[in-house]
């Protein structure tokens, strides 16, 4: 995981823009309004073999509505759990009283952070440069949000300032005792008497009426002589059905325990078809690389017949995923749900697990001699090489020539195979493919004094 870095900061100055920018997708959703960000957004990027974990916070705002009491919870545990921060302002706004505010709650954490300055590519910015300097910093960093003005810069400095900071166990820590696992699926699939099922206790209130959980209820327990902390969610549902009120705080809030997770087990009413609104979420989350399990619950309630007809049905909605488990349970009796819990768990473990370069490469060889890729004019893509880059998500590069000429029917045969070949079923994998380039191609090759003057000879003829 390594050390985390917090984007701390008032209002609209730009945090969820630098957020993507920095981890290189679009994931925090970015406006021009103050307020947009209310839960935490969590994403990675590496840098020298270093992986960090940034952390999108809302902002900092005096105002006493009950959402703003909500965020500024949530900007309390960021603060609690970072290892130090981007302090963001804008630099065409200038210095303002919230900047001093937070400068002061930042300062009595102890943790280190770098002063960052965005909209500095502005002119009328320039005037309030000098400003900051009244926060007592001796540098700062200028940066873009909008378009990756000093991103580069800021990358290097988060790198100088955090790394020492890393925990090297902290990977082993996550094997052993901080596996998170996340219940999702839409309102009124059982989600909450799921939970009070593995943990033994009436936690989260269960009711018929859907949307009863508002927040992400967690619960740390020994499952196994595993240690596993389990997050019941709010149903998800389709925007137009979402209630504009708590309700939108509660989907980003199991947004963003999905993403923090370890794995995810999706749970479905088996007295209901698989829906669209199920594929897209369930594509989100294999987005996120994590290992994911289908459970189908109120099975108590099927036939043989229905449960052969649903797994059909579900089987070829979901063709565009290769491997996922489905299992059958029913969490209000208590039947199926301590199996498919350890399955998740399995699986997870399995996810973090490194795989051996050695192995990797014997298995891409394997598969390119079963089924060589096919020919691209007068070439036929040559793979040479493949590591593993990260564990959740699972990205594995794979080296060589003409790789882009690789069909996107041979990308996923090779994706299936290693799958296949590493027992991989229900973990995301992602390829990235990447040529070789000749270090001398862009280099002229200059002709020596006889080699001119021989051009010059047939040049005359």
């Amino acid at each position: 995981m390594g050390p985390v870095v917090a984007i701390i900061g008032r209002p609209n100055v730009g945090k969820s823009s630098l957020f993507n920018k920095i981890i290189g997708e679009d994931k925090a959703i970015i406006a021009d309004f103050s307020g947009l960000t209310r839960d935490r957004l969590y994403g990675n990027f590496s840098l020298e073999s270093q992986n960090f974990s940034i952390i999108d916070t809302g902002g900092v705002s005096d105002e006493k509505e009950e959402i703003n009491l909500l965020i500024l919870q949530e900007i309390t545990k960021a603060i609690e759990e970072a290892d130090g921060f981007i302090f963001l302002v804008d630099a065409e706004y200038g210095l303002s009283q919230d900047d001093y505010k937070i400068h002061e709650i930042l300062r009595k954490s102890g943790k280190k952070y770098i002063l960052a300055l965005n909209k500095s590519e502005l002119k009328s910015s320039d005037k309030n440069i000098n400003d900051f300097y009244q926060l007592g910093v001796k540098n700062f960093i200028k940066v873009s949000a909008k378009n990756g003005l000093g991103i580069k810069n800021l990358k290097k400095e988060i790198f100088n300032q955090f790394q020492t900071e890393t925990n090297f166990d902290l990977e082993k820590e996550n094997d052993e005792q901080n596996i998170k696992v996340s219940i999702l699926g839409k309102p009124n699939a059982g989600k909450s008497t799921f939970f009070n099922s593995i943990i033994k206790e009436n936690r989260s209130i269960v009711s018929t009426k859907a949307g009863t959980t508002r927040d992400a209820i967690s619960k740390s327990i020994i499952f196994k002589n595993d240690y596993i902390e389990i997050f019941d969610t709010a149903g998800l549902r389709k925007k137009s059905k979402v209630d504009q009120t708590i309700e939108i705080f509660s989907v980003s809030k199991a947004i963003s325990s999905m993403r923090s997770s370890s794995g995810v087990l999706y749970l479905v009413d088996g007295k209901e078809n698989i829906t669209d609104q199920d594929l897209h979420l369930i594509s989100l989350i294999i987005s996120t690389g994590k290992p994911l399990i289908l459970g189908i619950n109120k099975s108590d309630k099927l036939s043989q017949y229905d449960k052969s007809n649903l797994t059909r049905s579900i089987n070829k909605k979901l063709a565009f995923i290769s491997g996922m488990a489905i299992h059958y349970i029913s969490a209000k009796q208590n039947k199926g749900t301590s199996k498919i819990f350890k399955e998740l768990i399995k699986l997870i473990k399995k996810s973090i697990k490194k795989i051996d370069t050695s192995d990797l490469n014997n298995f891409i060889e394997e598969a390119t001699k079963l089924n060589p890729p096919q020919m691209s004019g007068r070439f036929r893509p040559k793979i040479k090489y493949a590591n593993l880059l990260s564990s959740q998500p699972t990205i594995i590069r794979v080296q060589g020539n003409n790789l882009d000429k690789l069909t996107k029917q041979y990308q996923k045969y090779l994706e299936n195979y290693l799958r296949k070949k590493m027992n991989f079923e229900g973990i995301p994998i992602k390829l990235v493919f990447k040529n070789n380039t000749n270090p001398f191609g862009d280099k002229k090759n200059k002709l020596t004094k006889k080699q001119l003057a021989k051009r010059k000879r047939i040049v005359r003829r």
